[in-house]
C-alpha cells in the first residue's frame, strides 16, 4: 500500500470534533511543521509585555486579551474557524440580498483532470488557467447570456483523495431569471439540465482554450437553487478547508489530525510532508472572490455581518500575568484554557501551571480575578476583495 493510500486509510478513525481545544491543539501541529510561520506565534505570544486577559462572551467563547492573533486562515485552524464563521456570514448576506431582488442562484463545483502524485502547484496552476479562460470577454460574455449572470461568488475548496490533490472551485452564480435566455426548460428537471448544459459546456471550451481536456462529466454538481434552500446552499459552499467530513478524502485540517491522532510514524511523515506542500502552495490565495454584482453589494455585506457580531457582553476573568502565561504555554495548558467557564476553572489552569513549575501553590503576582462586564464592540478591518 502506498503511502497516500495508508494516509487516506485513516479517514474512518479520525477524530473531527472541530471545537476550541481541538483547533489550539492541531495549531500546535502547525507549529512543530511550520516554525518560521506566523501561525507559531498565533495565541502563544504576547503582545510586548502585556499580560493576558481571559474572558468570556455572552456566546459562549473565551476570548484572550494581549496576545497575537495570526488571522492565517488557509493554515492556522484556530483563524480558519473565525474567518470562516464571518466569511460564511458576507456570503450569506449577498446570496440573500439577491433572492430579495427577484434572482435565483446556480451553484457548480468545477473541477480539472488530475493524477495521483501529481504535485499541488501543477493542479492549482491548471485550475487558475482554466478560469482565466472563462472569464475572458467572450466565452463569460455568453456564459452571462445563456444563463442571466449578473455576478458571482467563488470558493476555493482543496481536498485529498484517491487520484492526489483535488482543488475545485465552488462558484455561486448569481442570475437574472428575466435574462436567462437558453434556460428554457417547461420543469424543474429540465431547467437544471440547461443550466448543466451552459456551465459545463462553457468550462470546456475554456478548458480546450487552455489546452486542458475538461471532462463536462466530471462538473456534475451543477444546481438551480430555490430560495428556500439558499442558506443550505451558504453552507455547503463555505465547507471548505476543513469542514467537510468526506468518507473518501481528507482536506488539510484533516491532515493535521493525521499528525495528531496516529501513531504509524511513514503515515504521519507523509502527512506532514502533504500539509508543508499545500501550506507553500495556498500561500497569498484568497479562499473567496467576488465579481460583478457580488463585489459590488461586498462591502455593505461585509458591513452588515460585522454589524450582526460587532456588541458583545463581555465578562473578564482574571488578568495573568505575562510570567504565568508562559508557564501555561510551556505546560501545554493552552487548550485547556481556552474552554474555561468560570473563574474557578481559570484558577484551576493556573494552578497546575504553578505545579508544573514547582510551586506548591500559585504565587501571589501571577494573577488576580476580574468581577466586571462590558460590552465590547469590535472593529474589523475590511477583507480584501480579488476579482
Amino acid at each position: 500500500m502506498s503511502n497516500l493510500k495508508q494516509v487516506l486509510s485513516t479517514i474512518p478513525f479520525l477524530s473531527r470534533d472541530c471545537g476550541k481545544r481541538e483547533s489550539m491543539a492541531l495549531q500546535n501541529v502547525v507549529r512543530e511543521l511550520l516554525p518560521d510561520s506566523r501561525v507559531a506565534a498565533c495565541l502563544r505570544h504576547r503582545l510586548g509585555g502585556s499580560a493576558v486577559a481571559v474572558s468570556t462572551t455572552n456566546r459562549g467563547n473565551i476570548r484572550l486579551g494581549g496576545v497575537m492573533v495570526c488571522d492565517a486562515g488557509h493554515i492556522c485552524p484556530v483563524c480558519h474557524a473565525r474567518k470562516m464563521a464571518r466569511e460564511r456570514k458576507i456570503v450569506s448576506s449577498i446570496v440573500h440580498d439577491h433572492y430579495q431582488a427577484g434572482g435565483m442562484l446556480v451553484d457548480a463545483a468545477l473541477t480539472v483532470p488530475h493524477r495521483d502524485g501529481e504535485p499541488l502547484s501543477c493542479v492549482l496552476n491548471r485550475l487558475d488557467t482554466v478560469w482565466k479562460k472563462l472569464c475572458t470577454k467572450r466565452i463569460w460574455k455568453e456564459l452571462a447570456q445563456h444563463l442571466g449572470v449578473i455576478g458571482c461568488v467563488r470558493r476555493l475548496e482543496v481536498t485529498l483523495g484517491a487520484h492526489g490533490w483535488h482543488p475545485h472551485f465552488h462558484v455561486s452564480f448569481l442570475c437574472d431569471a428575466a435574462h436567462a435566455a437558453d434556460v428554457k426548460g417547461l420543469s424543474w428537471r429540465t431547467a437544471l439540465d440547461d443550466a448543466f448544459a451552459i456551465v459545463s459546456g462553457s468550462w470546456r471550451q475554456a478548458g480546450a482554450e487552455a489546452g486542458v481536456a475538461v471532462c463536462e462529466e466530471a462538473q456534475s454538481a451543477v444546481a438551480i437553487i430555490g430560495h428556500v434552500d439558499a442558506q443550505k446552499a451558504v453552507d455547503y459552499n463555505t465547507k471548505n478547508m476543513g469542514y467537510c467530513r468526506k468518507a473518501d478524502s481528507l482536506t488539510p485540517m484533516d491532515l493535521l489530525r493525521v499528525v495528531a491522532q496516529v501513531e504509524d510514524a511513514a503515515v504521519v511523515r507523509t502527512a506532514k510532508r502533504l500539509f508543508a506542500e499545500y501550506a507553500a502552495c495556498i500561500k497569498r490565495r484568497h479562499a473567496l472572490s467576488f465579481t460583478g454584482s457580488a463585489k459590488a453589494v461586498h462591502k455593505a455585506a461585509v458591513e452588515k455581518a460585522d454589524a450582526g457580531c460587532a456588541e458583545v457582553a463581555e465578562e473578564k476573568l482574571g488578568i495573568v500575568a505575562p510570567w504565568a502565561w508562559s508557564a501555561i504555554v510551556k505546560a501545554g495548558l493552552r487548550e485547556t484554557l481556552a474552554v474555561v467557564k468560570s473563574r474557578r476553572e481559570l484558577v484551576a489552569v493556573v494552578l497546575r501551571a504553578a505545579l508544573a513549575t514547582g510551586h506548591g501553590r500559585i504565587p501571589f503576582d501571577w494573577m488576580r480575578l476580574c468581577f466586571e462586564t462590558k460590552t465590547v464592540i469590535s472593529i474589523k478591518a475590511p477583507v480584501p476583495t480579488t476579482q
